[in-house]
């Protein structure tokens, strides 16, 4: 095996891993909240305290990565945050429960800044889509094991057990990628560019100057906005709208996200592949068109009250929002140069996550408190104030016009 389809593997089981801890607690919010005494804001605000610490983190581990040993700055984040996750599991107030998520946001921000840079150095421009549809398997399949796994435990043994079983593989994996040789920058770009010393602000204007970059990052922000929407309250509403049980409704939507995700994300990377030689702006175009039609379906979806055509519109939308991840990621990076590309990256990270899923959550449980205070059932309440994803994914798709006739890299 090369060092580079190591590299692969290894980013794409942290990335699974990064997942599961990361949904876990998706799949454990009503016992959760009813042992802790917590409101759906209270509930949404976990995530917003994550999200916080994520994206503020992520332009220093951007900074650090453009200077130092990659690898190990990784593995020092998996190791991190699978602690912390462990410890969720021993907390017995919501302060100390925010603490241990705002660790393991500090953990997975030096892994989600990295990690694509990581994986830009070690395949070239032609392969990239291909290599980050495998990478980005990961968020299906993670996100799967976080809402099934995290239901099942929490069903057998109560919801800290959760907390356990998703922290313990991480620490594995951190001392796998502790081992690794650090890629070389810009390898398989083509030119050297060897201006990583540059002054920071240097290299943050050149990032805000490219166009494919904002477009892109305009875009994930309204998908990211409503996928942690989506994502967080998705099990929660079929236990409160369908009297779903905790352990079937992570397993439910654990099942949703890993079917459409691995349809999605290869079908994604696979149309981009076959056509991007021929049309140059395939990737965005093909994101683009998935998005804006995957708009009405998720409103269909949170407004039925058949469990039946619940699942099957769920599985429609989800599916047509993870056609999106692999051409959109792999524009992303490939649009700065390698001098940058970590610093484009981290700060990708923190817009995407400070405008996005850093509030969607807890908005999401303000509005489904002050809907089930004038009179809503819990279940109408939380589906009513879900919709405002909708004009997000609208958002989103909209936004890729801006990345189409692709010019030289900045």
């Amino acid at each position: 095996m090369t060092a580079a389809r190591r590299l692969l593997l290894l980013l794409t089981g942290i990335n699974l891993v990064n997942y599961l801890d990361r949904y876990v607690v998706a799949a454990i919010l009503e016992p959760l909240g009813r042992e802790l005494h917590l409101s759906d804001a209270q509930l949404g605000r976990l995530t917003f305290v994550f999200i916080a610490v994520y994206m503020c983190s992520a332009p220093l581990f951007g900074y650090l990565a453009d200077r130092f040993h990659r690898p190990r700055l990784v593995a020092g984040g998996v190791a991190l945050w699978s602690l912390a996750t462990v410890g969720a599991a021993f907390v017995h107030s919501y302060p100390a429960l925010l603490v241990t998520r705002s660790l393991v946001g500090v953990g997975e921000a030096a892994y989600a800044s990295l990690g694509p840079a990581m994986l830009a150095d070690g395949f070239p421009e032609s392969d990239r889509a291909k290599a980050f549809t495998w990478f980005y398997l990961a968020i299906p399949l993670g996100s799967a094991f976080g809402y099934g796994l995290g239901g099942l435990v929490a069903g057998a043994w109560g919801w800290r057990a959760s907390f356990l079983v998703a922290g313990l593989p991480g620490l594995v994996l951190a001392l796998w990628m502790a081992l690794q040789a650090d890629p070389v920058r810009g390898a398989m770009d083509g030119t050297r560019e060897d201006d990583a010393n540059a002054p920071y602000l240097h290299r943050l204007k050149h990032v805000f100057l490219n166009r494919i970059w904002l477009a892109c990052t305009a875009s994930y922000v309204a998908y990211t906005f409503a996928m942690g929407g989506l994502s967080t309250w998705g099990p929660t509403l079929l236990q409160r709208r369908f009297a779903v049980s905790t352990a079937k409704a992570g397993l439910v939507f654990g099942g949703l996200a890993v079917v459409t995700g691995i349809l999605g994300t290869f079908l994604g990377g696979w149309f981009t592949d076959r056509w991007q030689k021929r049309w140059p702006d395939a990737g965005a175009g093909i994101s683009g068109v998935t998005l804006l039609a995957a708009a009405p379906v998720v409103a269909w979806a949170l407004g039925t009250r058949h469990l039946g055509a619940a699942y099957a519109l769920f599985f429609v939308g989800m599916f047509l929002l993870f056609v999106n991840t692999s051409p959109v990621n792999a524009l992303t990076v490939s649009s700065l140069p390698a001098s940058i590309r970590a610093t484009g990256v981290a700060v990708n990270v923190l817009l995407i996550h400070l405008l996005g899923d850093a509030i969607s959550p807890e908005w999401v449980g303000r509005r489904a408190d002050a809907l089930h205070a004038m009179g809503s059932s819990g279940g109408d309440a939380l589906a009513r104030a879900l919709l405002v994803v909708v004009p997000a994914i609208v958002l989103s798709g909209l936004a890729l016009g801006w990345a189409r006739h692709r010019p030289s890299r900045a």
